[in-house]
């Protein structure tokens, strides 16, 4: 890792703390992962149900602490966690930069041990999965395998189709599925090797518009070097097409039997946001909006985030009067 020492419960960043109450549990798998885990549970009385979390690839708790208390104030409990491989949950690679998951199924298991040890025992019904990117991807395997589970389900910006540029996506999927073959599967993709995640730029992020969040992002990264992921291995790309696949696949779409409101990104650089349409019609109950927004829905400029909030609250059927003890617009005001 890019740092010797003990690794803390949280990272503290000047001017961007932790909202308060929260409780940090480290639970171990049986494969032996150590996932960290961050939970704000409000009194019973006090609290409206519970939100998992869930974030996307390069991720981790820290990033989501805007999110956190605006979901706080709506009178909402929060879980979330860092998945194995990234944040400072247990890195799958000595190369700890790599981004690697030899099969979504691990992550499967990492969503599904948050849920039994953690929402459940701590966590208020009704349970609302929010979730980005690949933790999209991964949500909507759960809610397929488990049912019943949670009550409804908001995902910004699913990771269901990936832009492969200057790449053609019949290459992209070829080489991942060769690179694999050949026993490539630590390898960083093609041009993985040169990305430095501590070398990010604003100019050319592509994920944010927002650029005082972006910076927000980058100075965790500093405080605490070891959250920083880089590029994927060809394992990591093999297995999300294989992920990838499976979800967008017309029987398994129409298995899925909670609400879901997916939320596009109209300028999204990451993923297609045709893949998004296509699967929501064949979700039983499925709701789009497209934002004109980039890949980080929940990161974007407050316009952008307040309009995402309008989708969010009616679908959870947050109250006027929850709505209004929100924080408005933060960041300007930061």
């Amino acid at each position: 890792m890019a740092q010797d020492g003990p690794v803390p419960d949280l990272v503290s960043v000047p001017g961007f703390p932790a909202p308060p109450g929260v409780i940090v549990e480290w639970i171990t798998l049986g494969d032996g992962v150590r996932l960290r885990t961050a939970r704000w549970i409000l009194p019973a009385h006090d609290t409206h149900g519970t939100v998992v979390l869930i974030g996307g690839r390069t991720e981790f708790i820290e990033k989501y602490f805007e999110v956190v208390s605006e979901l706080l104030a709506r009178g909402l409990s929060v879980v979330t966690f860092d998945w194995r491989g990234q944040g400072l949950s247990t890195r799958a690679l000595p190369e700890a930069t790599k981004g690697h998951v030899r099969d979504f199924s691990e992550f499967d298991a990492d969503l599904h041990a948050v849920m039994t040890r953690i929402v459940q025992e701590h966590g208020t019904k009704p349970y609302y999965g929010l979730a980005h990117s690949m933790g999209g991807n991964v949500l909507l395997r759960y809610l397929h395998d488990y049912p019943h589970e949670f009550d409804r389900a908001v995902l910004t910006a699913p990771m269901l189709a990936v832009k492969t540029a200057p790449y053609p996506q019949w290459f992209a999927r070829a080489m991942a599925t060769c690179s694999t073959a050949a026993g490539q599967h630590n390898s960083f993709v093609f041009g993985g090797a040169k990305q430095d995640p501590h070398a990010q730029t604003f100019e050319t992020n592509g994920v944010t518009s927002d650029e005082k969040r972006f910076q927000r992002f980058m100075t965790c990264l500093k405080a605490e070097p070891r959250l920083a992921l880089g590029a994927p291995t060809f394992g990591w790309l093999e297995a999300a097409y294989r992920s990838m696949e499976l979800v967008a696949s017309e029987e398994f779409a129409q298995g899925i039997e909670t609400p879901v409101l997916l939320i596009g990104a109209a300028h999204d650089q990451l993923v297609v946001p045709g893949a998004d349409l296509t699967l929501i019609t064949r979700i039983k109950r499925g709701m789009y909006v497209m934002l004109k927004a980039e890949h980080e829905i929940m990161m974007e400029r407050d316009e952008i985030r307040l309009a995402f909030w309008a989708c969010f609250d009616p679908f959870l059927g947050v109250s006027a009067t929850q709505r209004a003890a929100a924080p408005k617009a933060s960041m300007t005001a930061a």
